[in-house]
């Protein structure tokens, strides 16, 4: 492995949490609701944000239906995959600093990687990948899921450290 790079607070709640101040906000000019002065509201809301997030990964639009969230009151919204990306913008930012952080510590640049496979939730997000595909210049390859790229790189080290063996040299 040349190098490695993470943002340690860069995750999906990340985006959940976008959803959700977008809705509170939302529901509280729409229907006169807070939901930060009720825990269980909250609780409910996120859970539905969360859903929603991954709707959105698949489809252009989605619509959010709480029923009773607060104050016996039914909740509707909606919201496109623009709007989401658009209010998730200060999230999406943070993703390109991993991917130049690795290749400068590895002393590559972006012709010198072949290809890029991306595994995980963010390989379901299309911003995701277009923020990986604008920056290397090529389409990421989704072909692996996460368990099977952490089992494929376990028999491959195991394979590399074992006497009976002989693997060829290649970089990662």
């Amino acid at each position: 492995m040349l190098s490695h790079a993470y943002d340690r607070s860069l995750g999906g709640r990340d985006f959940d949490e976008a959803l959700f101040k977008h809705f509170a906000a939302k529901f509280k000019e729409e229907y006169k609701i807070d939901v930060y002065q009720n825990a269980r509201a909250c609780l409910r809301l996120r859970v539905a944000c969360e859903k929603l997030k991954k709707t959105l990964s698949a489809n252009p639009e989605a619509p959010l239906n709480i029923e009773c969230l607060m104050d016996e009151k039914d909740v509707r919204g909606f919201i496109k995959r623009e709007e989401f990306e658009h209010i998730s913008a200060p999230v999406l930012v943070r993703v390109k600093g991993p991917l130049e952080k690795a290749l400068a510590e590895a002393g590559l640049t972006t012709e010198n990687v072949h290809f890029v496979e991306v595994v995980g939730s963010g390989s379901r997000v299309p911003a995701i990948i277009k923020i990986i595909t604008d920056f290397f210049g090529k389409e990421p390859r989704r072909t692996m899921n996460a368990s099977e790229c952490v089992a494929r790189g376990c028999a491959l080290q195991c394979a590399i450290l074992s006497p009976t063996f002989k693997v060829r040299e290649f970089q990662v």
